[in-house]
């Protein structure tokens, strides 16, 4: 049982939930801080104890919400399945009468504080630091409070501020789609803080709705679009240019595009003052005029949605049948999303480049079909330039002049890293300038998400602006991800860490694994296609090769090997799944027999599994055996061949050039 609480801990750590010290597998629902606060109670979790133990946690400020199941390492039986649905059912039922309940005991109390608090005092130091009016805002004793309201106006809960500026929630109440009103004019202003909403209305006279923090913007806009269909909406960013990934802008321009709002930032000119960020500060630096002139500039998010204004059909004998456009036959097709997911270490990034190395020189693919001449682009989040992705693509052969990386973001004189969950307008305009742009590589694809990656509705929406890149730009676009650990021998599909939307949007999926065994060949299979065959796939090796050896420069090359027919996930079980002690008999007899075959020379891999089936033996065991025996996979004139390690030694010197050239023109 330890084990399973270990396992399931570390799945709260992965999504960023710092588990509580004690855990216990009981079946009841138990509540932690999650802030560091002691009398913080918004963390939550529940593990089950049994056969195959299974738990759900999640997080109630931020509506985190995850479901777990041990690994069996092997598939459930159908009451295994029907026994872990009515645990998570009877999870959701426990978990949403203590959040109810703790929800209506918060209302309860904010109800009854708000109620007793009295106006706020003009000269409270907060207001005087930003200077701005009170609009409405009560005080209890130091603190000002702000009510959370509901959208038929009731208190939900409530927020303090100190006089320093430090904002703390009343415990056990509801956030998420919670706001605070300024009355005002239309159009409405949507907005972060309290500060920037109230130097928005008196710069403007507009309505303000605040949302209290950056993720709780989409949740809010979208109701007030849904209750006020007709009404113009402006979403007012923080630009928080100093943060990594910019979550002040990123969250408004999903929440603006999710409720087809303007989207209004705030531009200090050149002389920014350090740390400014919101139009509080905008209206400190230099006026109200200033803020309204920014409100007055508010733009669409998409620029697309912006210029038709109506809806567009076409009736279907006035289209044109066009054939896929493929880059790489069945593999890579221009105009479409495509995704490469598998286990950390296989070397996904490494392939990435290897296929854009191929493309950059027009060589062939592994399967021997000649890849067109062609520009890549790519944005990696993880990985420098230099010292890593550039002796890679080196290493694999690519031609540098046909290589891009993404750099950053520059407006003026300021700049910001990439990123890829807002700036894809921007990238638009600029990959229309790369010449003979074929492919775009985003690793990992998960930063392209705006939001919870767990969430089918927020995956879709921020992988949607991919697709329509790729579709507008006519190039093949390649997301890299992970899959969830603990998942060997289910569907490559259903493995893929966060929401299933990451396998349902691309229209092309691949995987990779290695051998869980020493020897055995690392396999890239195809999961999906909605656009050609699914299964099959190709060996592959991982190398490392000297770029540079005076300054001891070496990037990880591809060696691409067989080809492989099945199912991606019969492919992939072959090698993750480790050899049982009953498996070793018929390995070993495999071994002997595929020693004897090899034993006068090469054979032909067809031949071998020719011969494999008419002795009835299984190919998965043979090639155990053949990782065993150290045998080796070449390519030849007539396809491939196996043959001893010890072969290929005594084999004359004018053979082994005309197979290394013969290996030099495939790879």
């Amino acid at each position: 049982m330890t084990d399973h609480i270990g396992a399931f801990a570390e799945a709260m750590c992965s999504d960023g939930i710092a588990p509580p010290l004690r855990m216990f597998a009981d079946g009841t629902l138990r509540r932690f801080p999650t802030n560091g606060r002691p009398n913080d109670d918004s963390g939550w979790y529940v593990l089950f104890d049994g056969d195959v133990p299974a738990g759900a946690y999640g997080d109630w400020r931020s509506g985190m919400d995850r479901t777990w199941r041990a690994n069996t390492s092997r598939e459930l039986t159908a009451g295994e399945k029907n026994e872990f649905r009515r645990r998570m059912d009877e999870v959701r039922r426990k978990r949403e009468a203590e959040r109810t309940k703790a929800a209506k005991e918060s209302a309860q109390k904010a109800a009854l504080m708000w109620s007793a608090a009295q106006p706020a005092k003009a000269d409270h130091a907060y207001l005087v630091h930003k200077k701005i009016g009170a609009h409405g805002l009560r005080q209890i004793g130091g603190e000002l409070i702000m009510p959370l309201r509901d959208y038929s106006g009731g208190i939900r809960s409530l927020q303090f501020i100190s006089p320093n500026g430090a904002k703390r929630f009343l415990s056990g109440g509801t956030v998420k789609g919670g706001y605070y009103s300024i009355s005002g004019k239309d159009p409405v202003c949507i907005v972060e803080g309290f500060a920037t909403g109230a130097s928005i209305h008196e710069a403007t006279g507009q309505a303000v709705a605040v949302a209290f923090n950056a993720g709780n913007l989409d949740s809010v806009a979208t109701a007030l679009r849904e209750k006020f269909p007709g009404k113009q909406l402006i979403v007012c960013a923080d630009d928080d240019c100093s943060t990594e990934g910019n979550p002040g802008m990123r969250n408004a321009t999903i929440a603006a595009r999710a409720s087809d709002a303007l989207l209004a930032i705030p531009d200090f000119g050149s002389a920014r003052p350090e740390g400014a960020t919101d139009f509080n500060d905008l209206a400190n630096h230099l006026d109200g005029r200033a803020v309204k002139v920014c409100i007055e500039r508010a733009q669409c998010v998409d620029a697309e949605r912006a210029s038709n204004a109506g809806v567009e059909i076409v009736r279907a004998d006035s289209v044109r049948l066009e054939p896929i456009r493929w880059l790489w036959r069945g593999w890579l097709a221009c105009g479409k999303l495509h995704l490469l997911g598998g286990q950390a270490g296989t070397g996904k990034t490494t392939l990435a480049l290897a296929i854009a190395a191929k493309i950059t020189n027009a060589a062939q693919f592994p399967d021997g079909s000649r890849a067109p001449m062609g520009t890549t682009l790519m944005w990696s989040g993880e990985d420098d330039f230099g010292d890593s992705l550039l002796p890679r693509f080196m290493a694999n052969g690519g031609n540098r002049q046909r290589l891009y990386f993404i750099k950053g973001i520059k407006d003026g004189e300021k700049a910001r890293p990439f990123d890829p969950a807002t700036d894809f307008l921007a990238l638009a305009a600029r990959a229309s300038q790369i010449p003979d742009l074929k492919l775009l590589i985003v690793d990992p694809i998960v930063s392209a998400v705006n939001g919870d990656s767990h969430k089918n509705a927020e995956v879709r929406r921020s992988l949607q602006p991919l697709a329509d890149f790729a579709a507008q730009a006519g190039v093949a676009v390649l997301g890299i991800t992970h899959f969830t650990k603990g998942t060997s021998g289910r569907d490559p599909i259903e493995r893929i860490t966060g929401s299933l939307a990451f396998g349902a949007i691309p229209r092309v999926v691949m995987a990779t694994a290695k051998p869980q065994e020493d020897g055995g060949a690392w396999r890239m299979v195809r999961a999906k296609s909605n656009i050609g065959p699914d299964g099959g796939g190709f060996e592959y090796s991982l190398s490392q090769t000297i770029i540079d050896a005076d300054r001891d420069i070496s990037g990880q090359a591809i060696r691409w090997g067989e080809p492989l027919d099945g199912t991606a996930r019969e492919l992939l079980a072959e090698v993750e799944s480790p050899e049982s002690e009953s498996d070793a008999p018929a390995r070993d007899e495999a071994q002997r027999w595929l020693e004897s075959l090899l034993a006068d020379g090469p054979v032909a891999a067809a031949e071998i599994e020719r011969l494999a089936k008419v002795s009835d033996r299984s190919m998965r065991t043979v090639k155990r055996a053949k990782a065993k025996l150290g045998a080796i996979s070449a390519k030849c004139a007539f396809g491939w061949t196996w043959e001893l390690p010890k072969r290929a030694k005594e084999c004359p010197q004018e053979c082994q050039s005309e197979s290394v050239a013969l290996l030099a023109s495939f790879n």
